[in-house]
């Protein structure tokens, strides 16, 4: 038996309805199997970001022992100048200081930070979009609409979290 709109016109069955229904929460499951694909590579990036952070840190601390045992080598054997190996163990002492200088457990620290807090609120974004989806009832259009509004308030409290937390966070020394 038809379903009548607006008690005037016939636009689809229960059965056709429910058809349409279904097929909007399955392209709604697709879209939160998406959004997990691209948590898991933001995830990766962040994660490599991190320890190529980590691994630059350590390159510049062992050129800047390079460049401060290297020139007190050659001027103790007398291969160069004294002079010259004060220059060059200078550059040394400055990669050292500059290392020390940008901080580097710091930025990695405050990086963690950043992506532990971007990810929570990903997180917390995308399972209530799925307990939205759980209690959203296909047959019932007023049910559709208010899971709409309920996802769409979810994704904003969930930016809210994000950009409270920048916000809040003390500036760069």
């Amino acid at each position: 038996m038809a379903e009548k709109i607006h008690s005037t016109e016939t636009l689809m069955t229960l059965e056709e309805r429910k058809k349409a229904n279904d097929f909007i929460v399955e392209f709604l499951k697709g879209i939160m199997n998406d959004g997990k694909t691209e948590l898991g590579g933001l995830r990766r990036k962040l994660s490599v970001t991190y320890w190529v952070i980590i691994l630059l840190s350590i390159i510049m601390f062992l050129l800047g022992i390079v460049l401060l045992s290297v020139p007190i080598f050659a001027a103790l054997s007398g291969k160069i100048s004294e002079l010259h190996s004060l220059i060059t163990a200078g550059f040394g002492v400055a990669d050292l200081a500059a290392l020390f200088l940008f901080r580097p457990l710091e930025r990695i620290h405050r990086m963690m930070g950043d992506m532990s807090q971007i990810i929570l609120a990903l997180n917390s974004y995308q399972n209530q979009v799925g307990l939205r989806l759980m209690e959203l009832d296909a047959t019932n259009r007023p049910s559709m609409g208010l899971t709409a509004k309920n996802i769409n308030e979810a994704a904003k409290d969930s930016i809210k979290i994000v950009q409270d937390y920048f916000e809040a966070r003390e500036p760069v020394k």
